[in-house]
């Protein structure tokens, strides 16, 4: 492949780029040569053989058609050579302003891009940070246990009244503001744990108790309004409600053998809560690490102020919203013809956040020299693999590996940016 034998890079602003290129005749003309002997193979006109058509009759009548459309689709290539040759990154697709070719004559064009930022982080030490601390208090562990008692809970059937703590097994039919029932609002044999803390509507099951096997009762309730469902937050229904079966719930002492029906690792009672308080640790020291990178990015971004290209921005929120459609089983493509100004402040914020995270942090891991060593990435991939209940060789060949590496990298960075902060601690 013949080389750009010339390009010329203009600096526009502080990430705006322009770059103007010239391309050797001889490599456009090699290209025509191509797409004028693929085209021969397909052309029928009057008086010739189909593929057999004299190339000079093509060029003369659809030269500068096919000139036009290889042009159109080597751009493309040449931009991303010219881009590697001067050691541009463009941080948005580049937008080509200017094409002049004649036949015989070298290809001109120039595009217009921003680049990848070039962010070196001045401020990363001395960080104001806090960690938190939680000691695990013994009620945190009670509370846990009782959870896990009322999963293990037992049923049986009982001959009386609907209470608080009993199961109801029910029929609902849904009526309209007048009492009638509406077509296809059945719903049959319907579970509920009578005064759970999380039930949708408090009201609905207070107007519950009393009812006993058998009997119907009509019901007018409100549901909280912060259910996630908004078309049912804090709105008023109305339900016959016709019971099957009324349930008493009886919870399993807590001893030895409660620990040992949870799981082998469990021996005693004792070892059950002491697994329960390492787990309320964890997620406690989760917390506290993701509160802390929240605050090692704030600090960085705060300290270190640079502006980001648009182009860059509107690219970033472009896959994003191109990675949701591909999840939801979207088939339509809106990249090119979104229009960012309605993009939403908060969307915009998260992706300059996101982005300028990115820069520094990279910018963090060269000027410190972190690195993360095959040895190291493997014994990360087999941490990875058990939690994940793969294998780490099927790791490492899919494309996850790669995010990985990146992840692993990233710790290290905020390790790194940790020890040299100024670390506050705050128990909660």
């Amino acid at each position: 492949m013949q080389a750009i034998v010339k390009t010329q890079v203009t600096e526009k602003g502080q990430w705006e780029r322009e770059l103007e290129v010239e391309v050797p005749s001889e490599r456009i003309d090699s290209e025509l040569t191509k797409a004028v002997k693929e085209y021969r193979k397909r052309l029928e006109l009057p008086g010739f053989r189909k593929g057999k058509v004299p190339i000079q009759v093509i060029e003369s009548r659809y030269g500068d058609s096919i000139r036009s459309t290889v042009i159109s689709d080597l751009l493309p290539e040449l931009v991303h050579e010219a881009t590697r040759e001067t050691g541009l990154k463009p941080a948005a697709p580049p937008q080509i302003t200017k094409v002049e070719h004649e036949p015989g004559q070298p290809l001109v064009f120039t595009a217009a891009f921003d680049i990848w930022p070039e962010v070196e982080a001045e401020k990363f030490e001395n960080l104001s940070v806090t960690k938190m601390t939680h000691p695990v208090a013994d009620d945190e562990v009670a509370e846990q246990l009782e959870e896990l008692r009322k999963r293990q809970a037992s049923e049986r059937s009982v001959d009386r009244p609907l209470e608080n703590g009993d199961v109801l097994i029910a029929d609902l039919q849904r009526l309209d503001d007048s009492g009638v029932p509406l077509v296809g609002e059945k719903f049959e044999e319907r579970y509920f744990i009578i005064g759970s803390d999380d039930a949708p509507s408090p009201e609905f099951e207070e107007a519950l108790v009393g009812l006993v096997a058998k009997e119907e009762r009509n019901v007018t309730f409100t549901y909280r309004d912060d259910l996630p469902n908004e078309e049912l937050a804090g709105s008023t229904q109305r339900f016959t409600v016709t019971a099957r079966d009324v349930r008493e719930r009886a919870l399993p002492e807590l001893d030895d053998e409660f620990a040992k029906d949870l799981g082998d690792k469990f021996e005693t009672l004792e070892a059950l809560k002491e697994h329960i308080r390492g787990q309320i640790t964890e997620r406690w020291e989760y917390m506290a690490r993701q509160r802390m990178r929240s605050e090692i990015v704030e600090g960085l971004i705060t300290e270190n102020p640079f502006d980001l290209p648009k182009s860059l921005v509107d690219t970033y929120l472009d896959s994003l919203r191109k990675e949701k459609d591909e999840g939801g089983h979207g088939q339509h493509d809106h990249d090119h013809d979104h229009d960012h100004d309605h993009d939403s402040d908060e969307d915009r914020q998260n992706a300059v956040r996101r982005l300028k995270s990115y820069l520094l942090l990279d910018s963090v891991r060269k000027n410190a020299a972190i690195e993360v060593s095959d040895e190291q990435f493997d014994e990360y991939l087999e941490e990875w693999a058990v939690k994940a209940g793969g294998k780490v060789e099927e790791v490492k060949r899919s494309p996850r590996a790669e995010n990985l590496r990146r992840e692993l990298e990233d710790d290290k960075v905020f390790e790194y940016l940790i020890e040299v902060a100024n670390v506050k601690e705050e128990e909660v």
